[in-house]
This record gives structure tokens, sequence and C-alpha cells, in this order.
């Protein structure tokens, strides 16, 4: 369950950490924790001991202790309360390591192998200067240009406009859904290059010199401008999509960057996401590590400060330029007060759980007989691209959209005005519930009334309330406040750095002990944090070693970062299968693994529905089953694309995977009322 961090003014931080050393050194926890990184039972007392007096004696307090030791974390936003025990323990370490203890511990009967072996561990976590760990980009002197603003404010057009036009390079986004767009209009010419305004252009490479031999050509004359169309490949978690091997650019998710590759341009979208306390570790990578001449970095004004920071020492230019919003949006005077039959043609509403989303969607159609396109997080990124073909299309008779916060990006939608069903968001398993954040409001309600997305009659400019009346003043003050800087960066292990502490740490350490490692004893760069979300997968580590077997350290890392949906039971339960098929027969067969699951039969049922006109008698239990079979195909494909050898049936998987996307999507049409 959640606890709540305590909460410390930014004057007090030496003050909390003087005054609750001694909670922290006689919790049961810390002993126990320390004692799983091979410290000694008998030293490590001693060694707490010390640590306590030194910090109540005020020995760490003088500014130049604060600043050594980074004791301003403390007043730093903690997500959990757990933060400040790390906080303490990678304190301690640096503490424990620094030359000027050795007589003091030397005295006190702790031997040199202890002091030996916490500088192993201590040099082993250590990154502080994380930057080098990207010899690529820092051969380079990069020039790192932010494109900053509102949603719908044209900041990353101008980006793609640098991409389009490079002889080399990369697009990162956060979603398939976006890296699959750029890819397809980039190949289609739909991005106009930078400079081809000009009387002089002729012409992309492609276009002067084999237009006409390219596959897609015609394509291109019905969709594109033959005279923007450039050659691209799409690399994602689970599909790649290569035009050519010798083709200069390249679209793909953040996690996918090719980081040892220079190139003459690269975009990063979304950039706000380094603060993400679960993925926001591939975009300090991709700030730190991306090897290109020119780095464009798109998003939110929050970053700026952040990227400054990460960028202080590593001799990158860094040019910021600023946008506003192309269209406006406005608050509406009141709230639907509770009535969804005030729901018009061109309005979102967002809600913030599966459940609801269907029961909102039914009310709507039994009210105002308009018909819902459905856009939500564990759908799959091919069926939210087909909804929201639906609601754009006037002619489809999808006239409204119903979602979860997974519109806020990735999708381009006609949407006239944004309807938020409630602005409280549960935190997970047992945390209960709080106001979703100023900036998912900004984004999400900044999706109203898109630049080029509206035609005829309808005025520029969108338009943002919500349900209840109570919920408004929220939501005019959240989209009237000045956006607040990130106030950090977040970073995860690396499998080289998992496997370097797996050899530090004592012999036959849990996956849970290698993880605890980083997070408890590492140093980091100022305004870096680990992924808290690392601490919460300590029971994943515990089924990883339970099942795994006879897994390798780095086939057990791989597990940590793949895309298993660890609170769905189907999906843990397919993980499970594919773990034990993988020990016993060196390779997972995915007739065995999916095919004979429940969830594939429920698959066969919607076809044969489907097949014969008829109705479901459980529409949602359809729908949960294929989104677990779906979720287990795409894990399928993610390995096969890792370890081709232990999952061989790719193609198999991906035919599957097509299967599901039709059946889901019947599925959810077949929900509509007619």
């Amino acid at each position: 369950p959640h606890v709540e961090p305590p909460k410390i003014d930014p004057g007090e931080a030496v003050t909390y950490f003087e005054k609750h050393v001694q909670e922290w050194v006689k919790n049961l926890a810390t002993t126990e924790l320390l004692e799983k990184f091979g410290i000694p039972k008998r030293d490590l007392g001693i060694l707490l001991d010390l640590y306590a007096d030194a910090v109540t004696s005020k020995s760490l307090s003088d500014p130049e202790s604060v600043d050594y030791y980074y004791i301003d974390r403390f007043a730093e936003p903690l997500a959990h309360r757990i933060d400040v025990s790390v906080i303490y323990s990678t304190i301690f370490f640096k503490w424990a390591v620094n030359p000027a203890q050795k007589t003091l511990f030397l005295s006190k009967n702790v031997p040199q192998s202890t002091l030996d072996n916490l500088r192993q561990l201590y040099e082993t976590t250590d990154r502080t200067y994380i930057a080098e760990e990207f010899p690529a980009a820092r051969k380079m002197r990069r020039k790192v240009i932010m494109h900053v603003g509102p949603t719908n404010s044209g900041k990353t057009y101008h980006a793609l406009r640098a991409f389009a036009a490079a002889q080399s390079g990369v697009y990162a986004g956060p979603l398939r859904l976006l890296a699959h767009e750029i890819w397809e209009r980039i190949n289609l010419g739909q991005i106009a290059p930078l400079g081809s305004e000009s009387p002089d252009f002729k012409g992309t490479p492609e276009y002067q010199n084999s237009f006409d031999k390219l596959p897609h050509a015609d394509a291109i004359r019905k969709h594109g401008n033959p005279m923007h169309a450039r050659l691209c490949n799409m690399v994602t978690g689970e599909e790649q999509k290569i035009v050519g091997v010798d083709v200069g650019l390249l679209s793909c998710t953040v996690e996918m960057m090719p980081l040892n590759q220079m190139v003459e341009v690269g975009v990063v979208d979304e950039i706000q996401m380094i603060g993400d306390t679960q993925r926001g570790s591939a975009w300090t990578a991709a700030v730190l590590g991306l090897p290109a001449m020119e780095l464009h970095l798109c998003g939110e004004e929050t970053a700026v400060p952040i990227v400054q920071e990460l960028l202080k020492h590593t001799g990158d230019e860094i040019v910021v330029k600023r946008y506003e919003r192309l269209t406006p949006l406005t608050v509406e005077e009141t709230s639907l007060e509770g009535d969804w039959s005030k729901i018009q043609k061109g309005d979102c509403v967002v809600a913030f759980a599966r459940s609801n989303i269907f029961k909102i969607k039914q009310e709507i159609e039994k009210m105002t007989k308009l018909r819902c396109a459905v856009i939500y997080g564990r759908l799959p990124p091919e069926i939210r691209s087909e909804q929201a073909a639906l609601f754009n299309d006037p002619d489809s008779g999808y006239d409204v959209l119903v979602g979860s916060d997974a519109i806020g990006m990735g999708l381009n939608l006609k949407i006239r005005r944004v309807v938020f069903d409630t602005l409280q968001k549960s935190r997970g398993a047992g945390g209960g519930s709080e106001p979703l954040s100023i900036s998912t409001v900004k984004q999400i309600a900044g999706r109203a009334g898109r630049f080029g997305m509206h035609t005829g009659s309808d005025a520029p400019g969108g338009f943002a309330t919500t349900l209840a009346e109570k919920d408004m003043a929220y939501l005019r003050q959240a989209l009237a406040t000045p956006f607040i800087p990130l106030p950090l960066a977040r970073v995860s292990f690396t499998q080289e750095s998992f496997d370097r502490v797996q050899h530090t740490l004592p012999l036959n350490s849990s996956t849970a002990t290698v993880l605890q490692a980083h997070h408890y004893i590492g140093a980091l760069p100022r305004k870096m944090r680990y992924h808290e979300s690392d601490l919460s997968k300590l029971a994943i580590c515990d089924f990883i070693d339970k099942t795994g077997g006879r897994m390798t350290t780095l086939e057990k890392a791989r597990y940590l970062t793949a895309p298993v949906a660890w609170r769905d039971p189907h999906s843990v339960a397919a993980t499970k299968v594919f773990m034990r098929a993988s020990n016993m027969h060196n390779y997972v067969d995915v007739h065995t693994v999916i095919e004979t699951s429940p969830e594939f039969e429920a698959l066969k049922t919607v076809e044969k529905a489907k097949d014969l006109g008829h109705t479901l008698r459980s529409t949602s239990n359809a729908l949960s089953s294929m989104e677990s079979l779906h979720k287990a195909l795409i894990l399928y494909i993610w390995m096969s694309f890792r370890a081709p050898i232990m999952y061989p049936h790719f193609d198999k998987a991906v035919e599957l995977k097509i299967r599901v996307e039709r059946a889901l999507q019947w599925t959810l049409v077949s929900m509509s009322s007619a």
C-alpha cells in the first residue's frame, strides 16, 4: 500500500536528516537489507552507530558536507515513504567509503576486508558521471534545440521538418502509434522538409533519383507529395518495418533508440516524460546519449530546467524555442451538471477506469442516441487507431469518443470539447486516489480544437468542461496555472549495470537484492533519481527467481523490462508458461503456450459469433480475455526480437495478433447501439 512520504521544506532538510537518522539505523529492515548486500552483521552495528553519531553530532551538517552528500534531496519531491530510506542509505555508503573515516573504522576493529567490500559495492553502483555511459554522444558537441509549448502549438512539426530534410536521422516517440504515424508520413511525403519552400528546391534525393522505382509510388501520389517523400524504417519493441537496408531515416519508440549510431538530426518527442516515474529513464538516455549533430527535444516548458541541468557539463549547445497554442482553448461556463444527455457531437469524455468507460458509453448511447468510439490503455494501439478513425470520420456514425488518458498523446483526433468524468485518478492497488496533475489536465484538455483538424463552419478553438460542477474550479485552476518545472529526471538500471552488481553481491543474491543495490547504494548526479516503480517490482523479482530456474542474470533483467502486464493474472500466467517452456525445452512454442489457453478459446468464440452474425453473451469477458491474449502475443513478439532462437515463431505470433485485433474491433463495434 502507498505510504505518504514526509513533506519537508527546503530549509528543513538538514534538521530532518539529523532528527530521524536513529529511526533509520535502528530499523530492522535497514540491517536486513545491508546484510543482504554482504556487510557482516558483526561490523554492521558498529558502522551504523558511527554513522548515527556523525549525523547527530552535526559532522555532516556544515555547508560543504551538505553539498557533498546532497542532503537537500530530503526536501525534493518524494513519491513514497521508502524514498527516505533510500536517501539515508546512499548517504551512508558515500560516508562509509570516504577515506577520512578509515582510521576511525579500523580503531573500532572493523576489518579491512569489510571496508574493501563497502568500497567495491559503492564503486560498482556509482553512476555520478552517468553522461560518460554514452561515449558516442560525448565525442560530439551537439546542438540541442528544445521546442516547447502547450498541446496544439505546432512545436513538433518544426522539428519533423528538420528530420525530413536530413540525410540521416532518428525520430523517437513515446508510443508505437506515434512511431508508426511518423514512419507513414515521412514515407508518403506528408511532411515538408526544411527548405522545401525555396524556389531552388528540386525535391528529396528519393524523388530526384529513384521515385518511379519506389514500390509505394502510387500511394505517395494519392496521399502525399512526391517531392517531399523520403524512405524511412521503423523499429518498436514489438514491430519492425524495414523499407531498405541503407535507409538513413528511422522512426522508433524512445526505448528502441540506437545510441551508438551517429546521425545528422535526432527528434525526441514528449520530452516532459523525462520525469515519468515508469519510463522517464528512456528520455534521460535520449538527452544524454543520442549522438545527433542536431538534437530536437519537443514537449512542455516544464522540461527546460532539468534538461539544462543534465547537459550542464557535456559541452553541448542548448537553444530554447517557445511556441504558443495555434487555436484558443476555453473553459465552459458550466459543467454538464451530471447529465450525460448534454453530450454533443465532437465531444470526448475522459474517464480513468476501464469499467467506467463502458458504463459512460452505454449511458450516452442510451440518452442521446449518439454512438461512441472508445480508446483506453489496455486496447492494442492498432485498435485505438481504428476507433480514432471512426470518431474522426463524419460519415461513420460515431460522433462521440469515450476514452482514458490514452487520448493525451499519439492520436490526431477531431475533438471539439473535452469533458472530464472526474479529475481524480487511482494511485494503483491499495493506494486510494489523488487529483490529476496539472500537467495531465493541461495535456488532455489541450486535445480539444486541434489546429487543422476542423473544417467548414467550425470556428477554430476547443472547449473543456467536467461532468460534475464540483470539479470545475480545479479545471479552471489547472488550465490557468503556469507550468511548474520538473524537479527530477529518472534513470534505471541497465543490463550492464545489473550484471556488474550481481557479480559484486554475495553469491546467489536474489534479483530483488540486485535491484535494491542500485537504489540503496548507487550515487547519482543531482536532480536524478531511479524509478520508484523499480522498488514496487520486488515481488516480481521473486516470481522471476522462482519461475525462471536456470535463467541467466541478463535474461532475468530482460523480463524486468519486458512488456508484461503484472497486474493482469492472465498475463502473469502466460509469462509463467513462457518461462517454464524456455527452461524445459530451451524454446517457446507459440502453439503450446498460446493456442491451448482459455483466452484463445475466447477468441474462437468471438470469431464464430462474428461469422454467424450472433451477439456475445458476455462482451465484457470476451474483451478482457482478448486484451490479455493480445498482451501475451506482444510479449512473445517482443521476446522474439531479443531472443529469436528461444522464441522462434515470430510470424505465427504476428498472424495471431492480427486475428485478435480484428476480433477486438468487431466486439467494440458490436457493443454500440444500432
